[in-house]
């Protein structure tokens, strides 16, 4: 959490404890309570990732009237997922509650919205008034020809793992067809949307990560779509030439409402306490307006670096198989091409239990879970997608294609899953050499075809003790790597090294110490 969040919070602590059995809850759900404490085991929530500058407040804020709250995070499929198949967690905060409100198989009993952010277009000045959006915001028509003609490039977060991604996703259709609510798959203009999404050169499976990486590069893109408190958030960090200008296109966004959702009946007490406690005017003063979030609470007003001019606010789609189609058209059809390079470890350390695991975290991106939950379904490999494995022992094996086109979809999943269990486990381990070997195939990949998204995943287990040193790898490619990494922090793989490696390329590492490797492969599918 940010010093500036974290001091003006402290400040407003004591005031949380001695307003709040003065302050009232404006929804229904949630009735008036004093700060008595609740002695039973913590409140635990499973809430939004990009909420994590947040949790200090909350955490403090909660303590101060009795309740001791936990915080876990996913994204928004995530959360659903993992409640649907049996997670215990008393309550959710995902960023927007209308995909969980539809998707959850047992309805939250109790939902109140605790704040809220717009979600807006920021766009460097200079390129603001390049286009003429300084004086009067674009539409997404607008905005998907500017996209289209190589006059915009921006980031934003894929649309089946984030909640900013698929918003404006939705956003952008729902604009074009002159419908909210009642969207069908059928209203999608598809020309403008494949015009729009041409623009972005930048995805990520996270909105703070999408952030972070705009951060450290700037001169990659001209805008990003994304929260306007992480957009103020990330001008923080930035000189003045590579702050955003927070443009909403004028025909509508749909915002992150950010509704605690209750689930345990037995927690009712809590809910309702933690419920009054954020809802109160020290927590929707000081804490929110540090982190650029709107209040719900009417009496407060938002921060003055928040825009007050109103904007058009677009409708969630309604029905779950019109989410499911589109998002299953997005993935396949609509984005830019991807191909992904998996890097993966074989030497003698991966035997046994290490080497099943891959096979099938392998297997799961071939698409064998797909029928089970939405989230197998956009992650597995898609038309049009090019996979490469390189894998290595004390020597680094050719490249292998498996080409995911046409009419042969089928077949690569078929010979995706035979390769995973084909491989075997023998032999020392040459990191950087197969990095190397994979950063090198990558440049190609991306010369001969520019518009597509080139990544690597890194899976090992180990130190490196054969072919390229570290300080060689990186020597290498002291002008820049082709491609970004992500690497698996894997049995005893070197963590500084792993961390090292995802900074020098722009990627960020991923544990897989204490998750099972198929979760991991799937949240690495939002970067790639």
């Amino acid at each position: 959490m940010s010093l500036r969040i974290r001091w003006r919070w402290l400040l407003a602590i004591v005031a949380v404890a001695m307003s709040l059995a003065a302050c009232g809850d404006d929804d229904s759900q949630a009735a008036k309570s004093t700060p008595a404490a609740i002695p039973d085991a913590a409140f635990t929530i499973l809430a939004g990732s990009e909420l994590k500058d947040l949790e200090g407040p909350i955490v403090d804020a909660a303590k101060a009237a009795g309740v001791e709250v936990k915080l876990s995070y996913a994204g928004t499929l995530d959360i659903v997922e993992r409640i649907n198949a049996g997670e215990r967690f008393d309550a959710i905060l995902p960023p927007n509650g209308a995909y969980p409100a539809l998707a959850l198989q047992a309805k939250p009993l109790a939902r109140d919205k605790l704040f809220y952010s717009r979600i807006a277009l920021g766009v460097k000045k200079a390129k603001a008034a390049q286009l003429g959006w300084n004086k009067r915001p674009p539409g997404w028509a607008e905005i998907a020809k500017a996209a289209g003609a190589g006059q915009l490039r921006y980031g934003m977060t894929n649309a089946t793992s984030s909640n900013t991604g698929m918003s404006a996703l939705f956003a952008v259709a729902s604009a074009l067809a002159g419908k909210t609510e009642d969207l069908g798959a059928q209203d999608v203009d598809e020309k403008t949307l494949k015009a729009f999404l041409s623009g972005q050169k930048l995805t990520a499976g996270s909105s703070g990560w999408l952030a972070e990486a705009y951060i450290n590069d700037p001169s990659a893109i001209d805008a990003m779509v994304n929260y306007e408190a992480v957009i103020l958030r990330a001008n923080e960090k930035l000189p003045a030439a590579d702050q955003l200008a927070l443009i909403y296109p004028r025909d509508g966004m749909i915002s992150a409402d950010y509704p605690l959702m209750l689930l345990n009946a037995g927690k009712r007490e809590a809910y309702t306490q933690l419920v009054a406690t954020l809802k109160a005017a020290p927590f929707q003063r000081d804490a929110l307006s540090a982190a650029f979030l709107r209040p719900a609470n009417p009496e407060v007003a938002a921060s003055k670096e928040l825009p007050t001019t109103a904007v058009a606010e677009l409708g969630f789609p309604n029905r779950l198989e019109v989410i499911d189609a589109v998002l299953g058209t997005y993935q396949s059809q609509w984005r830019k091409p991807a191909t992904s390079i998996f890097v993966l470890d074989l030497s003698g350390s991966m035997q046994g239990k290490r080497l099943a695991s891959m096979r099938e975290a392998l297997k799961l991106l071939s698409g064998a879970d797909a029928a089970t939950t939405a989230s197998a379904r956009y992650s597995a490999f898609q038309s049009r997608e090019r996979v490469v494995l390189i894998t290595f022992a004390s020597q680094v094996s050719p490249p292998v294609w498996v080409r995911f086109e046409g009419d042969g979809i089928d077949a690569a999943r078929t010979e995706l899953r035979r390769l995973a269990d084909a491989m075997v486990a023998d032999g020392g381990t040459a990191i950087y050499s197969a990095l190397a070997a994979a950063e090198d195939l990558a440049r190609k990949e991306q010369q001969r075809e520019p518009d597509r998204f080139v990544s690597i995943v890194l899976l090992t287990d180990g130190e490196n003790n054969a072919g390229l040193k570290v300080h060689e790898f990186r020597d290498r490619y002291a002008s820049g790597l082709p491609a970004r990494i992500f690497p698996i922090l894997f049995g005893e793989a070197n963590a500084s090294e792993m961390q090292e490696i995802a900074q020098l390329s722009g990627g960020r590492e991923f544990d897989g110490r204490k998750l099972q490797l198929g979760q991991v492969f799937k949240e690495i599918r939002g970067y790639q």
